[in-house]
């Protein structure tokens, strides 16, 4: 679930992390590929290719990275199956084309792979959490038997559910060597399909956004991660650790404005904690109506009743069901009432918190003038 926490690691965005006595157990780490090449590095760590390493691991390294690898393949191929297989049928009958630009996923956490699911065509894509950026190791004797352990509890929810949980994030990056979402953003690109390029340390400050070596006091830090496949060609996939609380962005002027100058989006939230529900995350819900052209979402994320019928085009999908426990005071009475009219076609795979047959989509399109 995506929610707001305070995070108390300390996280390295380009070279060594130094840690109190009393903290998890750390080793050296950077936003550089080990080995020096990112796209070995990446189909290393995600379970797909050993061999660039493989004269360097001791025996156990090398049976459990066998064992991360079999059954990180045998998860992903469940998660292509049951989801994302039907999301790209789901998008081939009914998403429009669009024209090929950002991709954006506002409260998506380290989740790429919704993102390049729902909009595989993007030339860019951009993803905002609160999750550090982090870190991977940058020796290979550093990637032990605990660090596939824990990338691979890491990654646990999202292919079994489709979505990361916070709390299970904030344990996981923070009390482990996985240090941030940096090992969980290149697993989830690499096994998706692509060849990962590069990695770049990125920071956004009054003056702009651009590489964090050349920003001296940045508002924000993140990373980019540049990657390619034979259709597409190069694209670049950028994260950025923040909090989107209209208090928390009136303190980052730059930020608001770099927001505020975002190209026209095509836009996916889902298990978004009703955030958007709430008048203290109105500024970027305002961003989202005002920037998007193409918004695909689960009833956490914008309320129903800000797409205007002047504006918008909406189909929903699947089934509205009420809130789960967690978050039962966000019911939406006039979305339920959209949903008992006729006509509203099954969905047939999990979105956000509620599981298959209890799922709901919403696809908005801005009508053109």
């Amino acid at each position: 679930m995506r929610g707001v926490f305070a995070t108390t690691a300390m996280v390295c965005l380009a070279g060594v992390l130094a840690h109190a006595d009393d903290s998890p157990s750390q080793v050296p780490c950077a936003v550089e590929a080990p080995g020096g090449q990112w796209s070995d590095a990446a189909r290393w760590i995600a379970g797909q290719s050993a061999a660039p390493f493989s004269t360097a691991l001791t025996p156990d390294q090398r049976a459990a990275w066998n064992d991360f690898s079999h059954l990180s393949a045998a998860e992903w191929s469940n998660l292509k199956r049951q989801y994302l297989n039907r999301i790209d049928a789901w998008r081939a009958q009914n998403l429009p084309t669009v024209p090929a630009g950002l991709a954006f996923y506002p409260f998506g956490g380290p989740d790429a792979a919704n993102l390049l699911a729902f909009y595989p065509d993007a030339r860019e894509y951009m993803m905002i959490g609160l999750e550090p950026v982090g870190c991977v190791p940058t020796s290979i004797a550093d990637y032990t038997p605990a660090y596939f352990a824990e990338l691979r509890q890491s990654l646990s929810t999202v292919v079994a559910m489709g979505f990361f949980k916070t709390d299970d994030m904030r344990r996981d990056i923070t009390q482990s060597d996985l240090n941030g979402v940096l090992p969980l953003l290149v697993f989830l690109i690499s096994r998706s399909g692509y060849t990962i390029d590069g990695v770049t340390s990125i920071g956004i400050s009054p003056a702009g956004a651009g590489p964090l070596a050349n920003i001296a006091k940045p508002e924000v830090t993140g990373v980019a991660i540049h990657f390619s496949d034979a259709k597409h060609g190069a694209r670049t996939l950028r994260y950025f650790s923040m909090n989107l609380e209209n208090s928390r962005l009136r303190r980052r002027p730059g930020v608001t404005q770099f927001l505020r100058n975002l190209p026209d989006t095509v836009t996916l939230v889902k298990a978004a904690s009703y955030l958007m529900h709430k008048p203290y995350f109105s500024s970027i819900r305002s961003t989202i109506l005002a920037k998007s052209r193409v918004v695909i979402e689960d009833d956490s994320g914008i309320p129903y009743h800000y797409f205007d019928p002047a504006a918008w085009n909406v189909r929903l999908f699947g089934t509205y069901s009420e809130p789960i426990q967690m978050f039962k005071d966000w019911s939406q009475d006039d979305l339920k009432a959209a949903y008992d009219q006729p006509g509203v076609p099954p969905l047939d795979f999990g979105l956000g918190y509620r599981h298959l047959d209890h799922s709901n989509l919403l696809l908005a399109v801005r009508k053109t003038k």
